[in-house]
């Protein structure tokens, strides 16, 4: 099985190489294990839970739990890549509209992926808007955002590690609607504190987890300034939260504050402590 490209976190020119050839990339020791191990305890304490496949569950609103998760959201080259794939022009031209730097990307979420003994392969998908479009029309050939897996515990084939497929942001189609492995499919193998960098043009699917403890992520998604709320499942940061957070993080999540909540998703909550 082919290999997932691993680069330094500070990389970013190669992570930028790694991206346009096969769609995504590993950066390595983005964060330290022990702020890894730190940040998976709180995801397991984290109160709100979106149900997904048969042993899987989305851990949401994490930085409404704690402002912690906010070293992650605002990672220097997690940054710099999503800028580059999504960030649009920052230099004038005639005709052509231009947006300040510090307003180029938005959060859209950052929730905790949590993957407990047992859980089920998921399917093959592109991140939304993507996956929403009309599936007889060519999926765009840009991303409409990039999403950062943070691996906070062994990413691994036996604990369901994220399966993707290189080369399938350039295929311009949704992929099959199945759970099977792909010919040609890597595993997202990557060591607490590390990230996959991908955009939402790549297939990907979850693995399933055979391993006797949980596969815990954390997800921060990001998208273009001109994008809102993309679906139900995306819980706006408290006003509250919001005022205690550095500006890099209130810039990037400040579109949340006028998010109208009164559709949301079905939301459980977790008795662990």
């Amino acid at each position: 099985m082919p290999a997932m490209q691993a680069l330094p976190a500070h990389d970013v020119e190669r992570a930028l190489q790694a991206i346009e050839m096969d769609g995504f990339v590993l950066l390595e020791d983005a964060i330290s294990a022990a702020e890894a191990a730190e940040l998976a305890g709180l995801v397991l304490s984290a109160p709100d839970r979106a149900p997904g496949i048969r042993g899987y569950e989305f851990v949401v609103s994490l930085l409404n739990h704690d402002s912690r998760f906010e070293k992650l959201v605002t990672h220097p080259s997690v940054l710099e890549l999503a800028r580059h794939l999504i960030g649009g022009r920052t230099d004038t031209a005639s005709q052509h509209f231009t947006w300040p730097v510090e307003d180029q990307i938005r959060l859209g979420s950052v929730d905790g992926l949590l993957a407990h003994p047992g859980s089920e392969f998921g399917h093959w998908h592109l991140d939304s808007p993507m996956g929403q479009l009309n599936p007889a029309r060519p999926v765009p050939d840009f991303p409409i955002g990039v999403n950062s897996f943070w691996i906070l515990t062994p990413f691994t084939k036996e604990t369901g590690a994220t399966r993707a497929m290189p080369g399938s942001h350039k295929l311009r189609h949704l992929p099959p609607a199945t759970n099977d492995s792909l010919a040609g499919e890597v595993v997202c193998c990557g060591t607490p504190g590390s990230v996959v960098v991908m955009p939402n043009t790549v297939w990907h699917a979850a693995g399933s987890n055979v391993s006797k403890k949980p596969r815990i992520a954390v997800a921060a998604f990001y998208q273009p300034w001109w994008v809102g709320r993309l679906t139900m499942d995306m819980y706006p940061v408290r006003r509250d939260v919001w005022k205690t957070l550095s500006s890099g993080a209130q810039a990037l999540t400040k579109h949340q504050l006028g998010w109208n909540t009164d559709f949301h998703g079905a939301l459980t909550t977790s008795d662990e402590k």
